[in-house]
């Protein structure tokens, strides 16, 4: 049981960083700017509802349908791997935005603005955090539906408490603090995605194991 809390610890900070919801904190204002206030906590309960729905399905839905098409959870986890390390690459260099496609139109403000795309997908729930679940939704037992499952609830449900929090008053987060966590975060899962490369590797080569 400890394992597995572990394992859940882990994957919860790794798909945090990846979704990377503080980082969107001045996207999330700039969407809402023509809501109330009661408006724009509804809007931060859809985008973390929308997020875990997102991730849920990419992990229970994602893998059977790549499999029809031959490819296996060892590729999976290269590529998505990849992926999550040009993320990591991208948040030290201060380009996370940039890399998600973060598109300028999304500038303006006004509540007929306020929709679940693209903040929630692809932006939040984008192309690394789905390889990333998808890449690590084995499981063969029901305790393993633990590390699986509830990274997943945890992270939405912080989506949803960060841009709640982010509608109060006074709660303004300074550019140079998104920039220290961005910067920290991108050394933290640059590690974690030369991790998941090199599990991918072992399982398309058992002779790096075995060697």
């Amino acid at each position: 049981m400890l394992m597995i809390a572990a394992l859940t610890l882990k994957k919860t900070i790794t798909l945090f960083a990846l979704v990377g919801p503080i980082s969107m904190v001045p996207l999330f204002l700039a969407t809402t700017r023509g809501l109330d206030r009661p408006g724009q906590f509804r809007f931060a309960r859809t985008i973390g509802i929308s997020v875990t729905v997102a991730l849920l399905a990419a992990t229970f839905l994602g893998m059977p349908l790549l499999g029809f098409v031959g490819v296996s959870l060892g590729s999976m986890r290269v590529g998505g791997g990849i992926i999550v390390l040009l993320l990591a690459i991208a948040m030290v260099l201060g380009q996370e935005t940039s890399f998600k496609g973060l598109p300028s139109a999304t500038t303006g403000g006004g509540a007929s603005e306020a929709s679940i795309v693209p903040l929630a997908v692809p932006l939040l729930a984008g192309p690394a955090a789905f390889s990333y679940v998808m890449g690590n939704s084995e499981w063969h037992r029901y305790a393993d539906l633990i590390h699986v499952v509830a990274p997943i609830l945890i992270v939405g449900f912080a989506c949803w408490v960060t841009y709640r929090m982010a509608c109060h008053p006074g709660m303004e987060i300074r550019q140079s603090t998104l920039d220290i966590v961005e910067r920290v975060g991108g050394f933290i899962l640059a590690a974690m995605a030369v991790e998941m490369i090199a599990t991918g590797l072992r399982s398309l080569f058992p002779v790096l194991v075995s060697g």
